[in-house]
């Protein structure tokens, strides 16, 4: 078996950090990384791109897709602290936040393994969507906010 630990970032989202901790331990992590990266995140990602002008379409900030490679790379970061070179993400096959994350594990570590589940063939046939994953975590016990 392998041994979960799991990271958290805070970039600014409204999350109960202590929530995730405790249900990371509760459902078998060993540890739980909760980081407050917000000023990282602001000095070196958002201040840049408002200099920058850069906008999706002239009005889309991109907040989102800038937090990507420092979550990335505080995630290679703590593999190497942690002696693994594997790391996971739970972004979807159907947008760009997998390829974000991927590319930014890969030019960190290029010999890291980044196990994504959503383009894992066995994860797919066993949940195909939210209400799979939704159910699954009902019959186990593990709350979640549904959205």
């Amino acid at each position: 078996g392998y041994q979960v630990i799991c990271f958290v970032g805070n970039v600014g989202q409204k999350e109960d950090f202590e929530a995730i901790e405790k249900k990371a331990l509760h459902t078998g992590a060993s540890k739980v990384y909760v980081e407050d990266l917000r000023e990282e995140f602001i000095v070196k990602y958002i201040y840049p791109a408002l200099r920058a002008n850069a906008a999706y379409e002239g009005r889309y900030l991109l907040g989102t897709a800038l937090s990507r490679p420092l979550l990335a790379k505080r995630q290679v970061e703590i593999a190497m602290k942690e002696k693994t070179s594997i790391v996971s993400h739970g972004a979807t096959g159907k947008g760009n936040d997998q390829v974000r994350f991927e590319l930014s594990c890969y030019a960190l570590n290029p010999n890291i393994l980044c196990i994504t589940p959503w383009r894992d063939p066995e994860f797919i046939s066993e949940f195909k969507g939210r209400t799979d994953l939704i159910n699954y975590a009902q019959k186990w016990g593990i709350p979640v906010k549904a959205s």
